[in-house]
């Protein structure tokens, strides 16, 4: 698969119609299984859930703070200081380079001889391919693309990719709307039929659950609460008959501390002499590893807002550095299955909890208050037996328990946006990095809550239409 990828983050050098000879490179199913692992690894790379969509939407919300100087990997995006001139390519890129293996793939699936016995593998590889090309388009249209529910998604998302295209290709960009509905949502669906519903089966490939989840995410994104619903409940309860599981109180480190854990219905698999690297998420965040990079941690608010309960069981994957908060912060122990050697720890990407947050939040939205209590109470009393919440179930609500549930894994700042909730954000890193101005207060019509296309990709494809950049 290495064949297939190209240098450089332009346009030109991001799907090259001479990437790979479309009658040799995919003529069996075992050619098609090699060419699905090839996306696979794409998604662990730096640019990607292996690094930096693990912690983008963390760094630039309220929970998690830089720890260093104002040289630190993750400083520009703490401070919010990206601009076109600088700012990271490879969030653009990469998921443009899985879209490319994803389309090169599925331009020759359909083409290839099978035996009556490999059909359905043939599907699943299919149905893989098609999931990994939605979730690029989403992570671009969630970067680039203004959230779908403040404009009702006419602003500019990314543009839309569905085969192998020639090396002098120009395209414009697609609404965030048209993104959503013409191949995000039609992806997602036809995908869920052929992906597997076996746990065993497809350990560290993309399954039905996880695909489900996804859609249901997507759904929440656009505000069609309805289908948000329908999807995370059919996610949770097909992958609990599948043998996945909620966390219990009593293992929920221990958990975090294995791979392929009972929650994980997608993750992205690090081993030996195949990792994202030192800049990868588990060399970030790892707080069990002396030579990790311990980039970032919990705000001391919203440390103590989680440690008001001192019994909950999230509290278990912190470690707390020497003299907190006067100095380290909080650690996270999420990206610890792979011991004392950071860079082996599995990413989870598609977790089961957030179904059940899934569910909460959109059953609350339709003033289906007793679904509402159900999803939510699952949450809250797997972190505190002795806790439940009752009454009416607000999104404020559901949004504090998806904080604390889900801190370290890419999500707070776009749950905030795409809620029209304005980013509030008053504690500056340790060690000297302090906060602009216009870095602490964020909604979404500040043209800083998406990133600017890279310089060099407006450059390269003048039909590019950079995002607004500026105060005017």
């Amino acid at each position: 698969m290495m064949i297939l990828s190209s240098c450089g983050n332009e346009w030109l050098n991001l799907l090259p119609s001479t990437s790979i000879e479309s009658s040799e490179a995919v003529k069996n199913i075992t050619d098609a299984r090699s060419s699905v692992n090839g996306i696979y690894l794409q998604f662990r790379s730096v640019g990607s859930y292996g690094g930096k969509l693990s912690w983008y939407a963390d760094i630039t919300g309220d929970d998690m703070r830089t720890w260093g100087n104002s040289s630190t990997r993750s400083g520009k995006a703490y401070r919010y200081d990206y601009n076109p001139q600088d700012a990271p390519s490879d969030l653009w890129s990469q998921p443009y380079t899985i879209i490319r293996f994803a389309n090169n793939l599925l331009s020759l699936i359909d083409k290839i001889e099978v035996l009556p016995a490999q059909v359905a593998e043939r599907d699943y590889i299919k149905g893989e391919a098609l999931m990994a090309r939605a979730l690029a388009h989403f992570d671009l249209c969630r970067v680039y693309g203004y959230p779908y529910m403040k404009d009702d998604g006419a602003s500019l998302g990314a543009f839309i990719v569905t085969s192998p295209v020639e090396a002098d290709a120009k395209p414009t960009r697609n609404t965030v709307a048209e993104c959503y509905n013409d191949l995000i949502i039609p992806d997602l669906l036809s995908a869920i039929p052929m992906l597997s519903t076996d746990r065993t089966a497809s350990r560290a490939r993309f399954n039905r659950w996880a695909a489900k989840l996804l859609l249901s995410r997507v759904y929440l994104y656009k505000g069609d609460n309805a289908n948000a619903l329908h999807e995370a409940e059919e996610c949770i309860e097909g992958a609990e008959l599948a043998g996945y599981a909620l966390y219990t109180n009593a293992n929920y480190l221990a958990q975090w501390q294995t791979k392929y854990s009972t929650e994980s219905l997608f993750e992205i698999v690090n081993i030996t002499g195949q990792t994202s690297g030192a800049d990868g998420a588990p060399n970030w965040y790892a707080a069990n590893s002396s030579n990790a990079y311990h980039e970032m941690g919990l705000t001391k608010h919203f440390y103590d807002m989680l440690n008001a309960d001192p019994d909950d069981a999230r509290l278990t994957v912190l470690r707390m550095g020497t003299n907190y908060p006067n100095a380290f912060p909080a650690f996270i122990l999420k990206y610890t299955s792979g011991g004392n050697v950071a860079q082996e720890s599995n990413v989870i990407v598609f977790r089961l909890s957030e179904a059940y947050l899934n569910a909460a939040e959109a059953a609350a939205k339709l003033n289906q208050n007793d679904k509402a209590l159900k999803y939510l109470n699952a949450i809250v009393n797997r972190a505190n037996p002795d806790k439940s919440v009752e009454g009416t179930i607000t999104l404020e609500m559901v949004l504090n328990e998806r904080r604390k549930e889900l801190f370290g894994e890419g999500h707070r700042a776009f749950d905030l946006l795409r809620n029209g909730i304005t980013i509030y954000r008053t504690e500056d890193a340790y060690n000297g990095m302090f906060l602009s101005d216009h870095a602490r207060v964020i909604d979404w019509n500040n043209f800083r809550c998406i990133l600017p296309i890279p310089i060099g990709e407006v450059e390269t494809n003048p039909n590019i239409l950079e995002n607004p950049w500026g105060d005017n």
